[in-house]
């Protein structure tokens, strides 16, 4: 029922939400029609930017129309029963408006809309400038009625070049309840905001003043010659999207680069920590042979494959180390920190089969953490038989840290998930790269390593950022883009697969280079990239609008253009949506196989039952 509800709901999400065909020119554009103000959530060829759900809140609200006096009214809503592990609407929308100037003094913004069973209802307004800093924060909070009612707030918007505005609604516990969207009634210096021109991002004008390294065709990227990277103990490359071939290649290229010559001791991933375990293993044993199944591209094979034979024969404080810092913000009966831990433990003693490793496992895989936490630390020297220091050191920290997330709710967990990510890699770094000469390497998103703005994705603070607090000027984001080849990304369908990207609009960053440059270049950002600039962003879902205004220059301190090449274009095998439900209940039905045989084990040798048998071979005998 669940997975009928929440496809629908995303369908009807992504598809009328996201829809971004290019501007026709034949009819006068105006805000209204470009920002959807009237929330029609239909594709439209007039559309600039669509409003964009906030991804911690899918799932908890079923996308309806709602119909009205005169029209059908977009709606969010929680109908009981409907969807399980929810008991109330939950819903977040975003929209983030570019000012036709930075000279207006001061804005209004009315929501329309009706509503029922809600708890309560905010507006926060935020006016932003090219910096991507926010200057001025003003929110409304209200209580729709059964009618469409408008509620409005005023704002400051001196300096500013951008207005943000997100709606949260939030309904009564198990109660019906819903939010129908009207529309948004924006002036400007008491002027509406269709009587000014709507403001288009100028294509990037930077002439002949780039300067810029190339790749070396057969050689690859001399990292001594950037300097932005100099000194520096760890460097952030933050893709532009996930699973794009090109960038996969020359990005771990330039981490191999990174191990054989500047001391390189430790890569962090965009993985969960839980199962990276096992590509650490790998890197580090010779003999362990990983399942083909988890490591899901070609390119990252082939880097573990490179880290292991770099391994080979060094003494352990020369070994590099692969990890993952992220950590499982989906809580599932088949997705879950402690679910992943008693998988990597029992697999790693499904051999030897130390009691006391298995009896860990148990303890952890019914979240009975406290105790596994002492009991740990109670059996160590035997545990170490099957797991290695590394896997005892980051296990004592993910069982620490998942009893202090085991009553976070899943739309929290996603909202602090930068934060723990964050976290995951200072541990990281402290315990396995703590040494001023051993660099670190990271490489997720863009979206998470740099330290000013996760925009368009779930609204917070970038794991970036609280790196950037924590090391300094040690810490130097770079980003990673392309202007074609893949992408991967879950559609409308939550089918996983990997998706052909189109074209780069003309006023790009990513046109302008692959019009400027045949190979993969670096640049500095100097000051001229102070400003906004369209370029490319697409993170977990797949949708059609993969283009946003960003700082780059405040967000990272220079750029990796990845020249595409078809014929060297990889794609990574993607199941379907039915192939991946089939092998999840598969594995699910094994790890209940799996802890069936131990828990019988465990209570056959447990000291109750050896005493019964004595006794029984007592009684026996005296037969």
């Amino acid at each position: 029922m669940r997975k009928i509800i929440l496809s629908s709901s995303l369908s009807l999400i992504l598809f009328l939400t996201f829809v971004i065909p290019s501007i026709a020119q034949s009819e006068k554009q105006t805000y209204t029609r470009a920002y959807d103000l009237n929330f029609s959530m239909l594709p439209d060829s007039m559309r600039l930017y669509p409003w964009t759900e906030n991804a911690a809140y899918i799932g908890h609200g079923i996308a309806l129309g709602r119909k009205d006096s005169t029209r059908i009214l977009f709606s969010k809503n929680y109908i009981k029963g409907s969807i399980p592990l929810t008991n109330k609407l939950r819903t977040e929308f975003t929209q983030r408006i570019l000012l036709p100037n930075n000279r207006l003094k001061d804005g209004v913004v009315g929501f329309e809309c009706k509503g029922k069973g809600l708890k309560r209802v905010s507006m926060l307004l935020e006016a932003i400038d090219e910096k991507e800093r926010v200057l001025a924060s003003e929110t409304l909070t209200f209580l729709p009625e059964k009618i469409v009612k408008s509620f409005s707030k005023r704002i400051n918007l001196s300096d500013a070049a951008s207005l943000n505005i997100r709606i949260n609604a939030l309904g009564e516990e198990n109660k019906e309840a819903y939010i129908a969207f009207a529309r948004l009634i924006v002036t400007l210096d008491n002027k509406p905001i269709d009587d000014y021109p709507v403001r288009i991002l100028e294509p990037i004008k930077v002439g002949n003043s780039l300067d810029y390294i190339q790749e070396d065709k057969y050689k690859g990227f001399d990292l001594t010659q950037i300097n932005e990277t100099k000194g520096k103990k760890i460097i952030a490359l933050g893709e532009s999207m996930h699973g794009n071939s090109d960038i996969n290649s020359f990005t771990f290229r330039l981490i191999g680069e990174a191990i054989e010559k500047q001391n390189c001791r430790l890569v962090l991933l965009e993985h969960n920590i839980e199962n990276s375990l096992y590509y650490n293993r790998y890197v580090q044993d010779e003999s362990f042979v990983i399942d083909s199944s988890l490591v899901k591209e070609l390119q990252e094979k082939e880097f573990l494959d490179k880290v292991r034979a770099y391994n080979r024969g060094k003494d352990n404080h020369e070994k590099v180390r692969v990890f993952g810092m992220d950590y499982p913000w989906s809580k599932t009966q088949h997705v879950s920190s402690s679910l992943y831990l008693f998988d990597f433990i029992t697999d790693m003693n499904k051999t030897v089969r130390v009691p006391e490793v298995d009896r860990l496992a148990v303890l952890i895989v019914n979240e009975r953490l406290t105790e596994a936490i002492a009991y740990l630390t109670q059996h160590r020297t035997k545990i170490s038989k099957v797991l290695n220091n590394d896997e005892l050191i980051c296990l004592e920290h993910l069982l620490r840290l998942d009893l202090n997330e085991i009553n976070t709710s899943e739309v929290d967990r996603m909202i602090r998930r930068d934060s723990v990510m964050a976290l995951n890699a200072r541990f990281l770094i402290n315990k396995f790269a703590s040494e001023r000469d051993k660099m670190v390497f990271i490489y997720a998103h863009a979206g998470h390593v740099n330290p000013i703005s996760t925009f368009p994705a779930v609204p917070c603070a970038p794991m970036g950022s609280y790196i950037k607090k924590e090391y300094g000027n040690d810490y130097c984001p770079l980003f990673i883009t392309t202007e074609g080849g893949n992408a991967s990304g879950v559609n409308k369908d939550w089918k996983r697969g990997k998706t052909r990207m189109d074209k780069a609009p003309k006023n790009s960053l990513e046109h302008y280079l692959n019009a400027l440059t045949d190979c993969s270049i670096y640049f500095p950002l100097t000051p001229s990239f102070d400003r906004l600039t369209l370029t490319r962003y697409m993170g977990y879902w797949d949708v059609p609008h993969k283009f946003y205004p960003s700082n780059l220059y405040q967000k990272f301190n220079g750029v990796f253009f990845v020249k595409h090449d078809d014929q060297k274009n990889v794609l990574s095998h993607e199941i379907s949506f039915e192939e991946g439900t089939k092998r999840t209940i598969e594995k699910m039905n094994r790890r209940k196989e799996i802890l069936k045989e131990i828990e019988s084990k465990l209570n056959a040798n447990s000291p109750a039952n050896r005493s019964r048998k004595v006794a029984h071979k007592k009684i026996f005998r005296r037969k």
